[in-house]
């Protein structure tokens, strides 16, 4: 009896494999050849999803669309266990197999995210009440234990930021079921303090974005409707809350260019005199701070919703573009305001680099790339450098 050599079985294998795959490459990668030990542009937490196994692969030219093309080797690869990745190097297009097909995920406890809704409904509305007397003080602690129904004069602040936050996280939903992305449903974030009850929501995204169509997509879609709920808001509630000369307890808050032009328009139609300020009620804050926030998440960084568009637009050079405002946001964080270092700890933790989609070849479409523009200048006129001008250094 002969005994294989160690590894033998194993190397045959692989073999045998790299023969099927290369075989469903024939009408799709002209000369294919195999790149042995090659790593695909990956992010490292894809990587360790399939760690015991070696993507294999290949490169050549392409015979058709990148699309049409990716779209035929993701099916095929499908039937033997892999995801195909498609990128260029040293002029030619590179085909990667991932061994993994990433499922989409089957009885989803929804019942989760309606808990995380119900509280976050009950802390906005908490923290709206608070706001709507005033702030938070022992004083005013003491009151609503004494008339505990001044809770209900927070439900204008809670309904606005929730609002807000669900037709934005809604818009992402929608536009990465439309890819055919497995997305979660929302996972709204309750806290019983802070500005507004809430840190927020967001969706799992399960599965990799296929190209930069779906990558802007998913990405511009959120802050623009999320925007354009927000900023209505906020202009009718310029127009209905106080004017009144300066008062010492107020707090005043950072206007972004667009919400600047909104208030000096407010001030005519209200024939506001210019000494007066405008004293803004607990909703009216909440649209404004996501005015403020949605203008952060525009930022062209990692995984916030201006990474993605950017990454979509750019490709890899927005690896610089990170970079720079990074070093913008780190010397106003000096200067301006330290709670910047609050965000750079958030961007850096979710990762400051944005991973290529699975198809980098399929370029982004003209109208995306006009929509690009419109969303940075969105993000430039929504940018607040002193959010908080007491707060400042």
């Amino acid at each position: 009896m002969n005994d294989s050599p160690p590894g033998a079985a194993d190397s045959a294998s692989r073999l045998e494999t790299v023969a099927q795959l290369r075989a469903q490459l024939n009408d799709v990668l002209a000369e294919a050849e195999t790149l042995w030990n090659a790593s695909p542009p990956l992010h490292p937490a894809a990587r360790r999803s399939f760690a015991n196994r070696a993507a294999i692969s290949f490169r050549g030219h392409l015979t058709m669309d990148p699309a049409e093309g990716y779209a035929l080797l993701r099916d095929r690869f499908a039937a033997l266990g892999y995801t195909p990745v498609l990128h260029s190097q040293d002029g030619y297009e590179i085909v990667t197999a991932l061994p993994i097909v990433f499922q989409a995920v089957g009885n989803e406890r929804w019942w989760i995210n309606l808990i995380l809704f119900v509280m976050t409904v009950g802390t906005t509305t908490l923290v709206g009440a608070f706001l709507e007397q005033g702030g938070f003080s022992l004083e005013i602690l003491m009151r609503f234990l004494r008339e505990p129904l001044l809770i209900l004069k927070g439900i204008p602040a809670s309904l606005t930021i929730m609002g807000i936050l669900g037709i934005h996280e809604l818009a992402h939903y929608i536009a990465a079921r439309s890819h055919g992305l497995d997305s979660s449903l929302p996972y709204f974030i309750p806290i019983p303090f802070g500005l507004v009850g809430t840190m927020g929501a967001i969706i799992r995204m399960r599965k990799p974005f296929e190209n930069r169509n779906s990558l802007f997509d998913v990405g511009a879609a959120g802050p623009l409707a999320g925007i354009l709920v927000a900023l209505p808001l906020f202009f009718v509630g310029l127009m209905v809350s106080e004017a009144l000369p300066p008062q010492p307890e107020g707090m005043p808050l950072g206007t972004p260019l667009l919400l600047r032009w909104m208030e000096e328009l407010v001030y005519v139609l209200r024939d506001i005199p210019q000494e007066y300020e405008i004293y803004v009620n607990s909703w009216t804050f909440t649209a404004w701070f996501a005015v403020f926030v949605s203008g952060l998440n525009l930022l062209p960084i990692g995984q916030l919703d201006g990474g993605h568009v950017a990454y979509a637009v750019l490709g890899s050079r927005t690896r610089i573009v990170s970079t720079v405002v990074l070093g913008i946001i780190s010397i106003l964080g000096v200067l301006l305001w330290p709670g910047w270092y609050v965000w750079m700890t958030f961007i850096f933790m979710s990762g400051w680099l944005h991973p290529p989609p699975l198809n980098t070849l399929e370029p982004l479409s003209k109208g995306r790339k006009i929509l690009g523009i419109v969303v940075f200048v969105l993000m430039v006129l929504l940018f607040t450098p002193t959010p908080f001008p007491g707060m400042r250094v």
